[in-house]
């Protein structure tokens, strides 16, 4: 197997068991039902993913490497003071892509509610986090206002994700607002 089918396979076999999880839960995610939902063999499987945990993590991972995209495409690593803490704001608002039928979200509430009985398995998230609080620390901004935003973003992340009293459209606009006008006056205050 070519370097380049193999990693094709992998992306199957993530793809197909996140399928699976969006479909059945991640309680019902097995590697022999991801090979099969695959069309892969175990072994096949096995070569890209040895465990269940290691197949859960990589799921997170490619969650997590895709808010990251999402940042990066926002130049939220520019050098213009509150460019992170707006980048965050906005990836979490309006993210980039934003399936019709909410795939991401529902893969998020699926692999959160399934890997608090592991929580190792939520290091690549937690890693993550820890880069970009670090970044929003050092946006230009105080640190605390560029923490309120990301509070607020995570919260309406989070509220979206286990439909958590979601908000309306029009008082989620409306706090998008709030939030971007706490920044501005952050960016303006800051000489």
């Amino acid at each position: 197997m070519s370097r380049g089918e193999s990693s094709e396979t992998g992306a199957r076999i993530l793809a197909a068991a996140e399928d699976l999880v969006i479909r059945e839960g991640v309680s019902r995610l097995t590697l022999d039902s991801a090979a099969q939902e695959a069309g892969v063999s175990k072994g096949g499987i096995l070569y890209h993913f040895p465990s269940r945990a290691a197949l859960v993590s990589a799921m997170v991972e490619r969650f997590v490497v895709s808010f990251e995209a999402d940042l990066v495409e926002r130049q939220a690593y520019s050098k213009e003071p509150g460019a992170f803490t707006r980048a965050y704001l906005e990836a979490t608002f309006d993210p980039r892509e934003a399936p019709a039928d909410c795939r991401e979200i529902r893969l998020g509430g699926a692999l959160l509610a399934g890997v608090t009985s592991d929580p190792e398995l939520l290091k690549p998230m937690r890693e993550r986090f820890e880069t970009w609080q670090a970044a929003l620390e050092q946006d230009g901004i105080p640190a605390e206002v560029a923490t309120v935003v990301r509070l607020a973003a995570d919260g309406l992340w989070l509220s979206d994700l286990f439909e958590l009293a979601p908000v309306s459209a029009e008082a989620r606009a409306e706090v998008r607002a709030q939030l971007l006008a706490l920044l501005e006056r952050a960016i303006s205050n800051r000489s």
